[in-house]
């Protein structure tokens, strides 16, 4: 993993001040002159920045388990990313007292033409193992992962499901205790996933730190304390976790609300012109 300026004697373990993500936004240029037109041709794109997050002040003490919810494109992906150290803020700073393993669509970093035994050294390398460590937890890795054919088949030949459970697999063998973690805090069938979060409720038991992005939080309840909701950008509610579910019903209820009446609308004006060329109008 990247370095990254650490604090051990920071009274947190992470501490974002003033925290803003300005992501820059490419598309297709619009219009119909000649010009524009051999532009989309060129494959030239108009580019505009926006800031997915901005002003975000907030703390996560040791041992916190906080779950980031928020409406899609809120900004959960970006904020946890941003808490391990993948993302590198526009403004403002994050402190961390310690290393935070990021568990963000870890799969992706495999290779298919590598075998399974060539990923785990990947990954576990990505995530800040040495080739030493990796060895030593293969084994474990193996049994954790479920795996029951040869390790040194190529990863080309296995299903999406077992390239998740060996990224969860690899990311436990590292033996971090601060975690932020983008809807991976369980993966794979219900047998597996029940393997998980008893997994993970040891590792709170023990002390572990949580920030996990996830969009079905109720699947949840019983592991978070506590809540982060974001919305337009900004901390919308930083507080209970059921304080956090029912600000998170209110802005999907509201959402829906407005997708209906566009959808209303939308059909309304097809109505309108059905009619107007039955009328023979132009």
């Amino acid at each position: 993993m990247a370095r990254r300026r650490l604090d051990p004697h920071l009274d947190s373990m992470m501490i974002f001040s003033g925290v803003g993500l300005n992501i820059l936004k490419e598309r297709r240029r619009q219009g119909g002159s000649r010009r524009n037109r051999l532009r989309r041709l060129a494959g030239e794109q108009s580019r505009t920045t926006s800031w997915i997050l901005r002003g975000v002040t907030t703390r996560i003490e040791a041992g916190e388990s906080v779950a980031v919810l928020g409406l899609k494109n809120s900004g959960r992906t970006e904020f946890v990313r941003l808490a391990a150290g993948t993302l590198i803020p526009d403004e403002g700073s994050i402190l961390r007292r310690q290393s935070i393993l990021p568990m963000i669509d870890l799969r992706r970093a495999f290779e298919r033409g590598f075998t399974i035994r060539q990923n785990s050294y990947l990954l576990g390398g990505l995530l800040g193992m040495t080739p030493k460590e990796v060895e030593g937890a293969l084994l474990e890795i193996v049994e954790t992962a479920e795996f029951t054919s040869n390790i040194d088949k190529y990863m080309g030949g296995v299903s999406a499901l077992t390239r998740q459970k060996l990224a969860w697999a690899i990311a436990m063998a590292t033996k971090a205790n601060a975690f932020a973690i983008d809807e991976m805090l369980v993966v794979g069938d219900p047998q597996f996933q029940a393997k998980c979060i008893a997994h993970v409720h040891r590792l709170k038991a023990d002390g572990a730190t949580f920030l996990v992005a996830t969009d079905v939080p109720r699947k949840f309840e019983g592991f978070f304390e506590r809540a982060i909701v974001l919305h337009n950008g900004s901390v919308l509610l930083d507080g209970a976790f059921a304080d956090g579910l029912a600000v998170l019903r209110e802005l999907r209820l509201a959402n829906s609300a407005v997708e209906i009446e566009a959808d209303i609308e939308t059909e309304t004006e097809t109505e309108t012109e059905t009619e107007t060329w039955k009328d023979g109008r132009p």
